[in-house]
């Protein structure tokens, strides 16, 4: 196993056996080798602990024990990294097929930018693609007082941003993602859009994000982004809000990700 790969992929795991060896296999089965593979386990009492021991000498570093919840489990793996670029992989979701391919391609092209988003395919329980969702490139004026349009673990950034700007914050629950984003945005990273979709989300009821898709307010949620967007002194505006929408519309990312979807939709994800 290299000691020095292109890629560290941080996958962090609470009783999701049922899903976890399908993520597990989305990343083993890259045609691109140069990564290693940490997983951080919070103690499941499922069949998760089984699987790993399955896949221990394909698997870089591993533990199953008790945490403070998915951001410390995040921040344990991102401190065993020995890659030059971190991302993480929910233990629900998949790297799609030749994603890291892809990737470094694209990062050679560009000559190894410090941050990259790429693209999502969104699936359901049962593995049918339900829809594609394209991202705009970086903007200045589009992303001052609106979010930053990138997509959880379609996220690839150098490690030595995180050493820069600190670790996860370990008090947020949903979003420390974005607080992530914005911390970087404020040391003034920009990152690098591919084209390509990486990410398969899988959304499902047992879900942190369910309320997305199945239209439940989570004041929870709400509560973080409040004390979130505070402590980064960031206000959203709903103007710049709107004008991100109708950036997409006229720059034809809403009828990519309509004509992908058509396309796609009742297909098994690979």
């Amino acid at each position: 196993m290299n000691k020095n790969p292109l890629f560290s992929i941080i996958l962090v795991s609470y009783n999701y056996g049922r899903f976890i060896e399908s993520t597990i296999l989305s990343i083993l089965n890259q045609s691109f080798k140069d990564y290693e593979l940490i997983i951080i386990d919070g103690g499941s009492q499922d069949e998760t602990v089984n699987i790993l021991e399955k896949y221990n000498n394909q698997i870089n570093y591993w533990i199953s024990e008790k945490d403070n919840g998915q951001s410390d489990a995040f921040n344990k793996g991102f401190r065993r990294a020995n890659g030059k670029y971190l991302f993480w992989v929910n233990a629900d979701d998949l790297l799609l097929e030749d994603a890291l391919f892809k990737l470094n391609t694209f990062i050679i092209k560009k000559k190894y930018p410090d941050w990259i988003a790429g693209n999502t395919i969104y699936f359901s329980d049962d593995n049918t693609i339900v829809k594609c969702v394209n991202g705009p490139k970086w903007n200045d004026y589009l992303l001052d007082n609106a979010p930053i349009y990138v997509y959880g673990p379609t996220t690839i950034f150098k490690k030595e941003m995180l050493n820069e700007v600190g670790y996860l914050d370990e008090k947020l629950f949903y979003m420390m993602d974005t607080d992530l984003w914005l911390r970087f945005k404020e040391k003034g990273y920009k990152f690098k859009r591919v084209n390509e979709y990486l990410w398969g989300f899988r959304f499902h009821v047992e879900s942190k994000t369910a309320h997305t898709f199945f239209g439940k307010a989570d004041l929870k949620i709400i509560k973080e982004r409040e004390y979130m967007l505070a402590k980064n002194n960031f206000v959203y505006k709903s103007s710049k809000i709107r004008l991100q929408k109708i950036y997409k519309l006229l720059s034809g990312l809403y009828l990519k990700s309509w004509l992908d979807t058509q396309r796609l939709k009742g297909q098994k994800i690979s």
